[in-house]
């Protein structure tokens, strides 16, 4: 009897990241993390490829692009980030199923807007077709902005709601704070 439907998630990046971890937690699926020569040479059926396109330290595109478009053209979805030429190439060219983020651009599925670091917390509205939500996470020695669309944008295409996620990611700690002082907005 064959599976109807892999299970695992791909994560294909450089391996430096959180992206992973926050989609086991958001999702409760498994996940599995790989470079992309790993993602090129894989046989493996996955639910869904999150793509880890954008290199801080290139101020663009990863070099191993190519390799993850591989494995992505035989998963039904593929999340990319569109904050990029070679990322925007890549979501055009996909034969099927891609869910997009941005850290500004519209035309995303998940586009991160007024994007703050305050009092140790990395803070952005996450904004969907449907729904904006604000997010508020601890950002540790180095904020990563990108960790985080991409796990969100994962669990998105996979039919987990923006809310489950912020829930899931927001520290209850800082929100308790934030409800005590006084908000003119709010």
């Amino acid at each position: 009897m064959r599976n109807e439907e892999p299970l695992t998630v791909a994560v294909v990046g450089r391996g430096k990241t959180e992206t992973a971890e926050l989609l086991r937690r958001l999702t409760g699926l498994p996940v599995e993390k790989m470079t992309p020569c790993q993602a090129a040479r894989s046989q493996k059926n996955y639910r869904a490829v999150v793509v880890e396109n954008y290199d801080r330290s290139a101020r663009g595109l990863s070099s191993c692009a190519v390799a993850r478009f591989t494995l992505a053209c035989r998963t039904p979805i593929t999340v990319v980030g569109l904050d990029d030429p070679e990322g925007q190439r890549m979501a055009k060219a996909m034969p099927q199923g891609v869910y997009a983020y941005s850290d500004g651009r519209p035309q995303a599925n998940l586009t991160a807007k007024n994007v703050h670091l305050r009092g140790g917390r990395l803070e952005f509205e996450a904004l969907t077709d449907d729904a904006l939500m604000r997010v508020q996470v601890p950002y540790g020695r180095t904020p990563r902005l990108y960790d985080h669309l991409a796990a969100i944008a994962g669990a998105l295409a996979l039919g987990v709601p923006l809310a489950e996620c912020v829930a899931k990611l927001n520290d209850t700690t800082v929100e308790r704070e934030d409800r005590s002082q006084s908000d003119p907005e709010g």
